[in-house]
């Protein structure tokens, strides 16, 4: 005989032996207000850490992103005024002749 063969033996002798304990068995309804419980627990994200700050950084990015705006809003005028005045071509031709 094998060692398996040999093991299993001894366990289901030991199976065998082992009596029915029913008297400890789970109380009556046990069953449905763990599976309730558990349906009416919150499902937990993986990203939930990160979730929470989410919202801050789009927000700190949007306060940057309009702060980079505001800052240079002059120089964007003033630069397009002068593209403007370079391809004007009425203005070219007078300052030719």
């Amino acid at each position: 005989m094998s060692r398996f063969d040999h093991q299993w033996q001894k366990l289901t002798a030991l199976a065998r032996q082992a009596g029915d304990d029913r008297a400890v068995a789970a109380p009556y309804g046990f069953a449905t207000r763990v599976v309730t419980r558990a349906a009416s627990a919150p499902a937990v994200s993986p990203w939930a850490p990160f979730e929470r700050f989410a919202l801050r950084g789009l927000l700190v990015a949007a306060a940057f992103g309009m702060g980079a705006v505001a800052f240079n809003y002059a120089y964007l005028q003033a630069e397009a005024a002068d593209e403007y005045a370079a391809t004007d071509t009425v203005s070219e031709l007078l300052d030719v002749s």
